[in-house]
């Protein structure tokens, strides 16, 4: 059985809190998932991040040109390097999804929707903490949250 974990941006940047300057919230159950999923030692172990969290990363927390270098050296690389990431783009199946995406329960943001999007395409743990996402997974159930 394949476990796959989808990073939303908190979730992210909550596994490299020291980068970012914050505290680390995630449990250590989550901490070990996502080493597995980093290691060559575990296969059935997967981590996708969707595209647009790197977009979210970029946009909002890489304030400085010294800093964007440091994070695709740093972080990046090793998440390139490994054959158990995927960085998911923006696929016609996650748009189906997005647009299925039922607002009524509540309003998610676009990055949001298409991160959640992701997490059911791909049928993975959502690795997150954001409010808004556990509403809406609470309401309907479509993927299970870790944090």
């Amino acid at each position: 059985m394949t476990h796959h974990f989808v990073f939303d941006t908190v979730g992210f940047i909550n596994f490299h809190f020291e980068f970012f300057n914050e505290k680390s919230k995630l449990s250590k159950r989550v901490i070990a998932d996502i080493e597995k999923c980093l290691s060559s030692d575990y296969i059935n172990y997967k981590l996708i991040i969707p595209s647009i969290v790197i977009v979210e990363i970029f946009e909002k927390q890489l304030n400085s040109e010294e800093k964007a270098s440091r994070f695709k050296y740093e972080i990046m690389s090793q998440y390139f390097d490994s054959e158990d990431v995927e960085i998911k783009g923006l696929e016609k199946e996650v748009l189906e999804i997005y647009k299925n995406i039922n607002d009524e329960i509540i309003q998610l943001e676009t990055h949001d929707k298409i991160i959640l999007a992701s997490a059911i395409q791909m049928e993975g743990k959502l690795i997150t903490n954001d409010t808004k996402i556990a509403t809406y997974v609470n309401a309907t159930e479509v993927v299970e949250l870790v944090f």
